[in-house]
């Protein structure tokens, strides 16, 4: 089979991976997420964990004190880690993003100008939260791909992650945190204690 053909069938493949995901996504995408929806779906997130994953300090404090396989192992599980944290961070935006849909569809009239800015503020939080997680997750997923491909190179380091955006997707979200917590105030004090369990 030659080069061209090769790389035919693999985009192919690729083509029909994301037409048969992006048709199970709108055939049976979640229907309108109203208030009530939207803390039962949240993850709750360990921030001070989240931040440790991520800070290239902690990563130091490995390398120095491991021997080279062992940090090799741990640097392993620091990236898995990692994704699972993007994972999460990615779902509880998304969960925003369906509220402020909602409410842009259903109560946009009966919102003040201020509590509509905090809606479309929150839109754009997520979004650039989501847009971040999903940079990241491509950049940890192509350094476990490079960690078992070259098991004699130097692993990658968290400390380039700040160049792409880790910081960001962290700041990202907690405005996104920041403005679903003070929007919730208006569906009252028990809705509102609700949304901070949840997250």
């Amino acid at each position: 089979m030659s080069l061209e053909a090769a790389s035919l069938v693999v985009l192919a493949t690729v083509a029909c991976i994301l037409a048969a995901r992006l048709t199970y996504s709108s055939i049976c995408a979640f229907s309108v997420r109203t208030p009530n929806d939207v803390f039962p779906f949240l993850l709750k997130v360990d921030m001070e964990a989240l931040n440790g994953t991520f800070h290239p300090e902690v990563e130091e404090h490995f390398r120095a004190s491991l021997s080279a396989e062992d940090f090799r192992k741990i640097q392993w599980k620091r990236i898995h880690l990692a994704i699972h944290y993007c994972n999460m961070l990615s779902n509880n935006a998304r969960v925003f993003l369906g509220w402020t849909k909602y409410e842009r569809g259903e109560n946009w009239k009966a919102l003040d100008p201020d509590l509509q800015g905090m809606v479309l503020s929150l839109r754009g939080a997520c979004a650039q939260c989501r847009l971040a997680s999903f940079a990241i997750r491509l950049r940890l997923r192509w350094w476990l791909v490079r960690m078992t491909l070259l098991p004699f190179a130097e692993p990658p380091t968290f400390r380039t992650l700040l160049r792409f955006g880790s910081a960001d997707l962290i700041s990202f979200y907690q405005n996104a945190t920041a403005l679903a917590d003070a929007f919730s105030r208006v569906y009252g004090e028990s809705y509102h204690q609700k949304l901070v369990q949840a997250l």
